[in-house]
């Protein structure tokens, strides 16, 4: 069934592509501990000299991605291109069925033409191709990329979003020729394996890695951040597990609980306890050991700055 024909599917779709997806709570952890591990936790970095936002959990250790700059300023949009993938992680948010069908800042598109033109209406100055995965629809990919480097003023920053399982040295040589300035890497797909990365660098200076944190996976991203850095990657970029419809089953059958503490305003998912605080140490970890590599925390809190923000300029470009 189309998206056009199954108002439901369609609405997951359109609030997906603002990272709105409708949720079910987990239950409650308590809240005692974990408030005082998080402060324990936050006075250590102050003095380590973490960088950003505290007030809204917004932490880095260096710099901040560029493609992250224009979406912190609510300058920035998410394209998914296709909901399809060829994994099935367990945290995975997108809405069932898995369609090919693509939208932008929240809105249901036709094609690579029509997306293109939303973005130039909306001005935004970096938007993020993601998925599902995006390279499972390669032609598509490559329209877009065509259609958004076309006359694209001022020039509009492009982040591609993978697991990286698809990509060889014809297809990244293609991305970057097409204009692609970016990859975003989740290697949590794959069991952090570094390889997609190695192989990317060959041709793209800007690598990165994105990845849910998943507080018992904690040794296999330190391992990870050390070979990003003998890479050379620049950032690690780590959001907050949380629970939406789609993987709130599997979390709870993992016994996992929602973080203590209101929903973040303009999210309609739980953050996942024990998250955070996994992020935090993973923070710590890098400014210890002085990594040139820019580990930088997206929280929930940081979203639901991001999604106001995004929500305010959609809303200010009518159909």
């Amino acid at each position: 069934m189309s998206a056009s024909k199954n108002p439901s599917f369609s609405d997951a779709l359109e609030r997906y592509a603002l990272g709105l997806s409708r949720g079910r709570s987990l239950p409650p952890a308590p809240d005692a501990a974990a408030d005082r591990r998080a402060k324990e936790l936050m006075f250590r970095l102050k003095r380590l000299g973490v960088r950003g936002w505290p007030e809204r959990m917004t932490l880095y250790t260096r710099g901040l991605p560029q493609g992250c700059r224009p979406c912190l300023r609510g300058q920035g949009s998410n394209l998914a291109l296709t909901l399809k993938c060829n994994r099935d992680c367990f945290f995975c948010f997108n809405p069932r069925p898995r369609s090919a069908g693509m939208s932008v800042h929240g809105r249901k598109v036709s094609s690579p033409r029509q997306a293109a033109l939303l973005l130039r209406r909306l001005g935004v100055r970096s938007v993020g191709i993601s998925g599902g995965e995006p390279l499972l629809e390669w032609k598509r990919l490559l329209a877009l990329l065509k259609e958004l480097r076309r006359g694209a003023t001022p020039k509009l920053r492009i982040d591609l979003y993978t697991n990286g399982d698809l990509l060889t040295l014809p297809r990244l040589r293609a991305l970057r020729s097409a204009g692609v300035d970016g990859l975003r890497l989740n290697l949590a797909a794959n069991g952090y394996q570094a390889r997609p990365a190695a192989l990317a660098r060959e041709v793209f200076e800007d690598v990165e890695t994105e990845i849910p944190v998943v507080p018992e996976h904690k040794g296999s991203v330190l391992k990870l951040m050390g070979e990003l850095e003998r890479l050379g990657c620049r950032h690690l970029i780590l959001h907050e597990l949380f629970c939406s419809s789609e993987n709130a089953a599997t979390l709870a059958g993992q016994g996992r609980l929602a973080k203590p503490g209101p929903r973040a305003k303009a999210l309609t998912w739980s953050a996942v306890a024990g998250s955070e605080e996994a992020a935090l140490e993973l923070l710590a970890d890098a400014l210890r050991r002085r990594l040139k590599l820019s580990v930088y925390y997206c929280s929930c809190a940081t979203q639901s700055w991001i999604a106001q923000k995004a929500l305010a300029r959609g809303s200010r470009v009518t159909d």
